[in-house]
């Protein structure tokens, strides 16, 4: 068996060599395919230049041609119309009668105006002579008056004042004497409660009957039993004393008592204890309290205790006296703020005298009011001559009729001239796919110019006695579109058909490089030979969302259109988005770029060698050289070509990978 083994083992060391040396083989030859030199091929090769010149890149959308610049004209009040001038297709100059309407309703606007402006007239050379004695002897009245009402004020100022200095006396007074007790404050008297911790029937006015609490057992001189009370009232009551008063009678047994106060029913505050005998008539007791505050209700009661008990007497209450001090302050407060009030009061009144006085003469203000009103009578009456003259339409701008709706007889206008320019914000009929691309050095950059648009006016009458006017004027401008009212339709449309432009829609990639001024060109599908140049002038802001793709209308404006170029016509834009100038460049044909290796086959004495380049702006039909070329050297334009090999065909320039098995024609 070993001998067996011996043949299969070489035989398969002979098959790994094979295949090894298979595979070394392939990957030279791949390797000087791409990096190598060879002798000039049989026949003549395709060769290009390497030249300095400018690349352009351009994206690229399609739209349809529209006029720049569009007047609808209307006359700016309604009106039968009278006459009319002219119909689709005519061409008119601005300022051209293009109809009338009746002037009856102008005309008598402007009547209406012309009245109130010689009336206007009239008041104001009245006032100049100084008014009629009527008004005189009114204004005259009306003076007295006032005059009257501000003497009435002043007295009773005085008065105030006089009082407000008599209450600021009291004060002073009052605080030299120590603030006592104020002559409105007195005394409350004793009112009724029950006695507290036990059972008892409460007194009136100036005391209670007692309650007897808390009794001690029963001596055994049966003679002594608990004190009775009877809580008396509050007397010499100041701001912050008081004397509490009371009876006790003792009943035979030795007697303490003492006075409970306090703000509430559970009091807080207590009297010292003092000896009320052991007597059996009734001794009336008293106590004089400090400390308290004015103007403040409190509760006392009298509790009396000996050795068979303690009882309480029934709660009473008094207030305190107000400080005169806070009388005082209080009364001059409010003397002080009448004596403000009489103040104000005579200031106001003042004015008004001065009013009246001023009435008494026609005074510069009045006839200036006179001169303002004659003045905007006259804009008014000025206004509605103007509408009188509007009752005839004139074109807004010079261009061609495209729309005449009405006929003489019916009843037209009411909404004015307006003039607009088509914008980037509005969508384009046809919408375009972008494409990105750009031109060579022989393409030139095209200079455009912006459409500009006139500026249509109106004005409007208005009827009424005081003949009052107003005038409005709607402008158009190459970047915006106004619209006419929506309760009248449009009457004349005037479109400047010789200026052109172009709304496409771009992609959102290539939108944001647009910029409003770059170049543009346009090549129109149904001249096929002509090629416009143009400029961008408006990019909107706003996208539209067609089958969920996102684009963004751009203007461009047509620069000198031939005659050929109709309105409406599909068109292609290309908008040169990038430029580089003075670069060295070679057809975007001739480079072969294999992932991120770019390389061109560079032709020296017959000889073609393979070289590696760096791109820099890359075109559709031109490509940047930043490094690995210069200026004059020869390069060959690859061929197609079809591999023997390979059941597939591959152009060896210009992609990458490997297409049909084989290797592309750029480096790895």
């Amino acid at each position: 068996m070993s001998d067996d083994r011996d043949p299969r083992s070489r035989r398969k060391i002979i098959g790994y060599a094979a295949l090894a040396l298979a595979v070394a083989v392939v990957a030279s030859i791949a390797l000087y395919s791409i990096y190598g030199t060879s002798s000039a091929a049989p026949g003549v090769a395709r060769t290009v230049t390497v030249t300095r010149g400018t690349v352009q890149e351009s994206v690229s959308a399609s739209g349809n041609t529209s006029a720049v610049t569009s007047a609808s004209d209307n006359f700016d009040s309604s009106g039968t119309l009278t006459s009319l001038n002219v119909k689709v297709g005519d061409q008119v100059s601005a300022g051209e009668v293009l109809a009338t309407i009746d002037p009856a309703q102008a005309q008598a606007n402007l009547k209406s105006a012309e009245a109130s402006l010689a009336s206007a007239q009239t008041t104001l050379a009245h006032d100049l002579a100084g008014g009629t004695p009527a008004q005189q002897a009114q204004n005259q009245a009306t003076l007295v008056s006032s005059q009257q009402q501000v003497t009435n004020d002043q007295n009773q100022l005085t008065a105030d004042e006089k009082s407000l200095a008599t209450a600021q006396s009291a004060l002073s007074s009052d605080q030299a004497l120590g603030c006592p007790a104020s002559s409105a404050s007195s005394a409350a008297t004793g009112t009724t409660g029950t006695g507290t911790g036990g059972t008892g029937t409460g007194g009136t006015g100036g005391g209670g009957t007692t309650s007897t609490t808390n009794a001690a057992a029963i001596p055994a001189d049966s003679s002594v039993s608990a004190p009775s009370v009877s809580t008396g009232s509050a007397s010499a009551i100041g701001t912050t004393t008081a004397t509490l008063g009371g009876t006790v009678t003792a009943n035979g047994g030795s007697t303490t008592y003492s006075f409970s106060y306090g703000t509430s029913t559970s009091f807080g505050s207590s009297t010292p204890t003092t000896s009320a005998g052991s007597g059996t008539s009734p001794t009336n007791v008293s106590v004089v309290v400090t400390g308290l505050n004015p103007n403040t209700t409190y509760l006392f009661e009298l509790v009396a205790s000996n050795s068979a008990g303690t009882t309480t007497g029934v709660s009473v209450s008094f207030t305190t006296a107000q400080s005169s001090c806070v009388t005082d302050q209080a009364n001059i407060t409010t003397y002080q703020q009448a004596v403000a009030k009489d103040q104000s009061t005579i200031a106001a009144q003042q004015l008004t005298v001065q009013s009246n006085q001023a009435n008494m003469v026609v005074t510069s203000a009045t006839i200036s009011q006179d001169e303002a009103t004659v003045a905007q009578d006259q804009v008014t009456v000025t206004a509605d001559t103007k509408a009188l003259a509007n009752t005839t339409l004139r074109a807004s701008i010079s261009g061609t009729v495209t729309v005449v709706s009405g006929s003489v007889g019916q009843t037209v206008g009411g909404s004015g001239s307006t003039t607009s320019g088509s914008t980037a914000a509005a969508s384009s009929g046809s919408s375009g796919s972008g494409s990105t691309g750009s031109t060579g050095s022989s393409a030139s950059t095209g200079s455009g110019s912006t459409g500009s648009s006139s500026t249509g006016s109106g004005s409007t009458g208005s009827s009424g006695s005081s003949g009052s006017s107003g005038s409005s004027a709607s402008s158009g401008t190459g970047s915006s579109t106004s619209s006419s009212s929506s309760s009248s339709s449009t009457f004349i449309t005037i479109e400047s058909l010789g200026s052109l432009e172009v709304v496409a829609n771009y992609a959102e990639a290539d939108a944001t490089k647009i910029a409003v001024g770059q170049p543009a060109t346009i090549t129109l599908s149904a001249l096929s030979s002509t090629e416009v140049s143009g400029v961008v002038t408006a990019v909107s802001p706003t996208s539209s969302v067609v089958s969920n793709v996102v684009t963004y209308p751009v203007t461009v404006a047509l620069t000198n259109p031939p005659s050929t170029v109709k309105e409406g016509m599909t068109a292609q834009v290309a908008v040169i988005v990038q430029t580089a100038n003075n670069v060295l460049q070679l057809p975007s044909a001739a480079i072969t770029t294999t992932g991120s290796i770019s390389t061109v086959k560079v032709l020296s004495k017959g000889v073609q060698t393979v070289t590696r380049v760096t791109l820099g702006l890359v075109g559709s039909s031109y490509t940047e050289i930043t490094s690995g070329l210069h200026e004059g050297q020869t390069v060959v334009e690859p061929t197609a070509s079809v591999s023997a090999s390979s059941s597939g065909s591959s152009l060896t320039g210009g992609g990458g990978g490997f297409p049909g098995g084989g290797f592309g024609g750029g480096a790895p």
